[in-house]
């Protein structure tokens, strides 16, 4: 038993000090980028950590990593609101490598067929 607890507690320990990587790394993104994607909504995953869209651009498919579900509650947006097929503009940052396709950091998100729009608490809106 003693031998058991002491094998727990270094496993605890070497976990413990190990280097935990943070949740949110955006080295790979410039956050201060105000790129403006347009597309059609494909995909919609409505889940945390985070909200999850497809949107495709006419020549790709690009991940949009969104808000979690609570952020997005306290902003007023809904699931409903958000119907694959349904044009989409999405404002935020690009990874660096051009070959992936995942957007972050979002800024704006606008459905122009439904007259809506989120902003980012404390962002700055653009011209639509």
């Amino acid at each position: 038993m003693r031998r058991n607890l002491s094998i727990s507690f270094i496993a605890l320990m070497a976990w413990a000090t190990h280097p935990v990587s943070a949740h949110h790394s955006y080295s790979d993104y410039d956050r201060s980028e105000r790129y403006e994607l347009r597309g059609t909504l494909t995909e919609v995953h409505w889940a945390n950590p985070h909200i999850v869209f497809t949107v495709n651009d006419g020549e790709r498919d690009i991940r949009i990593e969104w808000v979690t579900i609570t952020g997005a509650e306290k902003t007023a947006a809904t699931r409903d609101q958000f119907v694959p097929g349904e044009e989409v503009v999405v404002i935020g940052s690009r990874n660096r490598d051009p070959d992936v396709h995942i957007m972050t950091v979002i800024k704006e998100v606008r459905l122009p067929g439904k007259n809506w729009h989120w902003l980012s608490p404390g962002g700055t809106p653009s011209r639509p």
